[in-house]
């Protein structure tokens, strides 16, 4: 290929070359012709201007600048994120009051697809904004992007709309929050269980009485009748401690601390003695204004007082509030409302951009019946050994009170989860299983001997009492152990636990509001674990609330499912399955029967009352027998369960449910 024929056609490389050469020669200087390599750039120079396909624009759109500016305002850094603006200054001011007015816990912004027109590109943006003590808040806000030219750097076109887009000039974002009302826990009858009262404290002021003991010994019998645990040496050795804990030294600080060094000691500031007090005790008002003039005779005394959310008296239902109250306050507690309003410079309201009304607390109703209860404690107030007495409503299930004495509340909740031996109330049960297959009935004969013999073991009635061939509901009615323990060896091994369960005894209920606990009843392989287990002694045991739900049961011939919280569901791990009427009779016609002619005599006072009452032995610490004493029984829609633990004779029980139902 030549140069000549290539470049000829071109003509005006030609002529460019030529003068080229005219000005060298002009120039006096020799020059080298640059022949092809000259002729060949000016070509491709020529062809690249020529081309119909533009350069790439590496900023077509403005992603990467959306991006970092959701990237540094989701950081929380407005600052920054302002830089990518039209006008970061007004913008960084009113990005910085919004996020520093709504205080969010986060902020999330997520783009949607870009349309890019020229120079101009617009986008949504979603703004979620997680609000401290209110919630989550989200809204669509548009954005315009713009740059001078092609190739040149995008900026958002900035007005307050881009923050939200009914902001405007000199406004800003704000939260409000409103307090949710407070719910209030009722019992049946809508009377509050927990309602303010005044509290006052009767504090002791050691450093200002000259004789600690002579106060102590003045103030013991004022407030003793109050409170017994109120003695003249309780209060000299709790005014001791007080005083010797505010004086104590400062713990030992010469050790190293976490870095190893030594640490720098910390004087304590000093306590001044006038300012140590002893809370002797804490009374209600109308407790405290019925000893308030003898208090005020007493040296060295202060009575501050507060406002507390207390039950009507002090033990109130202490078994069920202590368990129920955490889980009613977490139902009053509500849902504060919040909102989000656009403000002016003055601070005051132009618009209402999002609203979430307080939700107010729930009313909690117990089935607990205050009188009911209140009559219930007052009924065990008495009785020194601890003692409990559970009411239940028979048609419902619904729990009316669990009373509990003070001996009783020092082990926490005996009459909902202690177990117990049942002794004869178990009758119930064991009649129950005989009943269902035909082997007793009322008006059906049965022996009852002082003594009954199985495999060398020897079972006796109380006293070694004996009827001989009688009527088996007298035997029901005079509790008959050798009756009843000779009936559960004639019954398959697991014909007690099968209709314990019935009962609902040794069955796992979920109640909410309250742990509880029902017994147990194991399968009897041996005759004389049978025939122990035939009058409530064995292997068997059951507690107060199953109890109680016995009664329930007996008299509406299947098992109620137990509630305390009205609107509740209580699920349990078997469901009850229907008894017919003629054992529902046969049961009902015994209990009676225990009133008319039996153990229960005294109760037919108090109306239809049927019962079954029960002492159950156990060895106690001294390694002497003792016995538990139980009353169990229903009269109309209500049934009972009384116990005394440790309370020897079942005679003492029905003291407590005469006195209970002469309350009513």
């Amino acid at each position: 290929m030549s140069w000549q024929g290539t470049v000829g056609p071109l003509g005006i490389l030609d002529d460019m070359v030529s003068r080229f050469g005219q000005q060298s020669r002009v120039s006096g200087r020799a020059r080298r012709r640059p022949g092809p390599v000259i002729t060949l750039l000016l070509l491709l120079a020529l062809v690249t201007a020529c081309s119909s396909d533009p350069p790439p624009d590496p900023a077509a759109s403005p992603d990467q600048q959306i991006a970092s500016f959701i990237a540094s305002w989701q950081q929380l850094n407005p600052d920054e994120a302002a830089d990518l603006t039209s006008d970061p200054a007004a913008a960084a001011l009113m990005m910085s009051e919004v996020t520093t007015n709504l205080d969010p816990d986060s902020l999330t912004i997520t783009a949607g697809d870009v349309v890019t027109s020229g120079n101009s590109a617009t986008t949504t943006a979603t703004f979620t904004w997680e609000l401290p003590d209110a919630g989550e808040w989200s809204y669509p806000a548009t954005w315009t992007w713009q740059r001078a030219s092609s190739g040149a750097d995008w900026t958002l076109d900035w007005s307050p709309t881009v923050i939200h887009p009914k902001l405007g000039e000199r406004q800003t974002l704000a939260t409000r929050t409103s307090d949710a009302q407070e719910g209030v826990m009722v019992d049946r009858n809508n009377n509050q269980i927990v309602e303010p009262v005044r509290v006052y404290s009767i504090v002791l002021l050691p450093a200002q009485v000259p004789d600690l003991a002579a106060t102590a010994a003045q103030l013991a019998p004022i407030l003793s009748p109050l409170d017994a645990a109120v003695t003249a040496d309780s209060i000299v050795a709790g005014a001791t401690a007080a005083v010797a804990a505010a004086t104590a030294p400062p713990s030992d600080s010469s050790s190293p601390d976490a870095s190893g060094q030594p640490a720098t000691p910390q004087s304590a500031a000093p306590v001044d003695p006038a300012s140590i007090g002893y809370t002797v005790i804490n009374l209600r008002e109308a407790d405290y204004l019925k000893v308030k003039a003898q208090l005020d005779g007493v040296a060295g005394m202060s009575f501050p007082s507060e406002v507390r959310n207390l039950p009507p008296t002090r033990d109130f239902a202490r078994a069920v509030l202590a368990q129920v109250t955490p889980v009613a306050t977490e139902k009053m507690a509500g849902t504060d409302g919040w909102k989000v309003i656009i403000v002016d410079t003055t601070g005051g309201t132009l618009e209402t951009l999002a609203d979430h009304p307080a939700v107010p607390g729930q009313r909690v109703t117990l089935t607990l019946d205050t009188h009911t209860q209140q009559i219930a404690e007052s009924a065990l107030s008495a009785v020194t050994q601890p003692a409990v007495l559970v009411v239940m409503q028979p048609s419902t299930g619904e729990i009316l009170a669990v009373a509990q004495n003070s001996a009783a509340n020092a082990q926490g909740a005996p009459a909902l989860t202690g177990q117990y031996p049942p002794g004869s109330t178990f009758k119930v049960v064991t009649a129950t299983a005989g009943l269902e297959r035909g082997l007793i009935a009322p008006g059906q004969p049965v022996d009852c001997p002082g003594v009954y013999e199985i495999e060398g073991r020897a079972i006796r009635n109380s006293h070694e009492f004996a009827l001989g061939t009688v009527d088996s509901t007298l035997a029901f009615a005079k509790s008959c152990n050798t009756t009843f323990a000779n009936l559960a060896t004639t019954m398959p091994a697991d014909a007690l636990p099968a209709a314990a369960a019935d009962y609902g005894i040794g069955l796992d209920f979920v109640m909410e509001g309250a742990t509880t606990l029902t017994g147990s009843v194991p399968d009897a392989p041996s005759q004389v674990q049978r025939a122990e287990n035939g009058f409530g002694q064995g292997q068997v045991l059951i507690t107060p609330f199953s109890a109680a739900l016995m009664a329930a049961t007996a008299q509406h011939g299947t098992m109620p499912m137990p509630v305390l919280i009205r609107g509740s569901a209580t699920t349990v791990d078997k469901p009850a399955p229907t008894r017919s009427p003629q054992v529902q009779q046969g049961i009902q016609t015994y209990m009676k029967a225990v009133v008319d002619e039996g153990t229960g005599q005294g109760l037919e006072k108090f109306g239809d009352v049927h019962a079954k009452t029960g002492t159950a032995e156990f060895t106690g610490d001294d390694g002497a027998v003792h016995a538990h004493a139980w009353t169990v029984g229903y009269v109309d829609d209500l049934a009972f369960a009384a116990l005394i633990v440790g309370g020897e004779d079942s005679i003492y029980t029905n003291q407590v449910v005469e006195q209970f139902l002469g309350a009513r």
